[in-house]
This record gives structure tokens, C-alpha cells and sequence, in this order.
């Protein structure tokens, strides 16, 4: 029978981190999770990496009592200094030129003004390429619309599947691990019993598949890596572990809480799959949202008017903890939670 993987008879939790994850670390429980990612980097000798940091939080409590019309501007440079500080932190060079654009996709003699015409390009230099190589991504497509970009987060995706009467991009799992049986390890969760019919699971990505296990449905990958089994993992253990587990949170997302919530991306027909993570795809839209802001304020009004403004208004409050916390994991490889509070909340 399969067992969970332990490091040094510790079970392995499935981390929020995604590049540089440390598995054997416990969760970290912090006053304010803001200043232990700065302690951190102090720590790490990584001042100019704290730097942006600092001014990160700086631009994110300048949004806080500002209208979402508003607010895209500090929030983005928030968006910027906190990904330049992870950035720094590796010792990742970057030009100071942004390299994401925004297009005007709308046609016709009465062009519409909606997020399915807002257009994003990722540049070839710059910035976003960086961070997109850090993280390495691999999907070749840099043009997309904001709708497309907005409806591939987890957060928001019941105010996505409403606004556009969809059904939800994401089915929520649970307990998803890492188990080994020999030789051999691979990822695994539960799937609730309402996600258990037929219908929805032939949405399934076909890289995974499902079991019965005592009236529980199991979520397994396919794909499988080289797991030795002994109670120090070696090198080599480590490096197929963090290898998969990137490939894996393509699919498997977190929405942040006190204990995060996870998800799986399945495949609909009704949407435009991106396969990036949410640190770029916020990054991205956050960028479009404050381009707006900046250059066409009513444009951004006009949108916060429209049939699809309930998107918008919730990524604009929600994003804001979700890419710090996100951010603040690739950093330091911990999981952070906020002590006495029941979300995750970089306030």
C-alpha cells in the first residue's frame, strides 16, 4: 500500500511554494507575515531583495482604503516590488523595463468596452520575461485577452462562472499529498462528493486519474517519479520531488487562507486554458487594470458599470493578499499564516 512521503520520519506536506519549496520545513505562524519575509531576507544577507519588499508593503497599504477604480495603481507597483524582491533574492537579472503591454482589442464601428477587449502582450525583454524564466514557464502564447487571463484564477472563479453563466473552471480537493510504493511516487488527493459524477469527471485533465478507495473518490497523477524510500531522501530524491511538484501546480492551485484551500483546473470547453501560474497571471491583470487607471480612468469606470464588473471588483480586493502570499512563499519556500486570524491576510 502506498504511504505518504517523509523526510527524516516527518511527513511531507504539500507546500504552497512552487519553484524552491522546503518540504520539511513546518508551517510558520507569524505576527504579521510582512515582517518576517523582511527578517528573512536580513537574514539571508538579501538587503536590496528587502528593499523592494519594504516598498511593496508601502504601495499595498497605500490601496487599502482607496476605491477598486483606483487602486490598480499602488497595488501594482505593490505587485512589481514584491516580485522584484523574490527576484533579487535568487539572483535573477532583470531590465527595469516592464515587458508586458496593453492592447486595444476592440473593433467595429461601436467598439465595446469590456475585459474580453482589453489585450495583454508579453514582451520578448524586460521584466515579466525574467520572472517568467524564474519561474519556468514554457507556454509559448504572449497575447492574451483579460477576460481569458482573469477567468484562469482560482479565486475568483465563481464570479467568473456567473458573469459569464459558465460552469467553474476549478473543483476543489482535498488533503492533496505526495504518497510512494516501490520505488515509485506521485501526487494524490480527495475529491468531495459532489464532484464524484460522471459528467464532471470526464472534465478531469487526462493527466490524472480517479480511483475508489472506502467510499472516498481518489485524485491521482499519471505521472509518476523516482522516490528511494529511505528515511533521508537523497539529492536526487529532492530534485524529482520539487521537478514534479512544479509540473503539478499547473493544475493544482490554493486559494490563500489560514490553512490553504486547493483546487484543480479541469478542462472546459468555455475557456481559453492558460498554462501559467498565478503569479503571472495576477501580475499580468493587475498590470492592464492599472494602465487603465493611469491613462483611461472612465474606460476603467465604465468597465466597473459593466455586465462583467463583479470580476473585476473581486480580483481587485482579493489579489492583493493572494499574490503576497503567493510571492512570500516563493521567497522564503515556508508556508506563512497570520497568527489569530482565520485568513490569510498581509495587512
Amino acid at each position: 500500500m502506498a504511504e505518504r512521503i517523509r523526510i527524516s520520519d516527518k511527513v511531507v506536506r504539500f507546500p504552497r511554494a512552487t519553484i524552491s519549496p522546503d518540504f520539511d520545513e513546518k508551517r510558520i505562524i507569524a505576527s504579521s507575515p510582512w515582517e518576517f519575509v523582511s527578517l528573512w531576507l536580513r537574514q539571508q544577507g538579501k538587503e536590496d531583495a528587502c528593499i523592494y519588499w519594504e516598498q511593496a508593503k508601502a504601495f499595498f497599504d497605500s490601496a487599502r482604503d482607496l476605491p477598486v477604480h483606483s487602486a490598480p495603481l499602488p497595488l501594482y507597483y505593490a505587485f512589481l516590488n514584491a516580485a522584484k524582491a523574490l527576484l533579487q533574492s535568487n539572483n535573477v537579472p532583470y531590465t527595469e523595463y516592464h515587458g508586458v503591454t496593453g492592447l486595444d482589442l476592440r473593433t467595429g464601428v461601436r467598439p465595446r468596452i469590456r475585459i474580453d477587449n482589453e489585450g495583454i502582450k508579453i514582451r520578448n525583454g524586460g521584466f515579466v520575461p525574467a520572472l517568467i524564466q524564474h519561474l519556468g514557464e514554457i507556454e509559448a502564447q504572449k497575447q492574451y485577452t483579460l477576460g481569458d487571463i482573469l477567468s484562469n484564477l482560482p479565486f475568483i472563479h465563481r464570479a467568473v462562472a456567473v458573469s459569464y453563466s459558465r460552469g467553474e473552471l476549478f473543483l476543489s480537493i482535498r488533503n492533496p499529498r505526495y504518497v510512494h510504493q516501490n520505488g515509485q511516487a506521485w501526487f494524490r488527493a480527495d475529491l468531495p462528493d459532489e464532484h464524484t459524477h460522471g459528467q464532471t469527471l470526464g472534465t478531469i485533465p487526462n493527466t490524472f486519474q480517479t480511483s475508489a478507495y472506502q467510499g472516498t473518490t481518489r485524485l491521482e497523477s499519471v505521472a509518476k517519479f523516482a522516490w528511494s524510500g529511505a528515511r533521508r531522501p537523497t539529492n536526487a530524491d529532492i530534485d524529482a520531488l520539487k521537478n514534479f511538484h512544479r509540473t503539478i501546480r499547473l493544475d493544482v492551485h490554493y486559494i490563500t487562507s489560514d490553512k490553504p484551500l486547493w483546487y484543480l483546473k479541469r478542462n472546459l470547453a468555455a475557456y481559453a486554458m492558460i498554462r501559467r501560474y498565478n503569479i503571472t497571471l495576477m501580475f499580468l491583470s493587475m498590470h492592464r487594470l492599472s494602465e487603465i487607471a493611469r491613462y483611461k480612468p472612465k474606460e476603467l469606470i465604465h468597465l466597473l458599470r459593466g455586465n462583467r464588473n463583479w470580476i473585476i471588483y473581486e480580483f481587485v480586493k482579493v489579489a492583493r493578499n493572494q499574490f503576497l502570499d503567493e510571492i512570500a512563499a516563493e521567497i522564503t519556500g515556508y508556508e506563512i499564516s497570520p497568527a489569530g486570524v482565520r485568513h490569510g491576510m498581509f495587512s
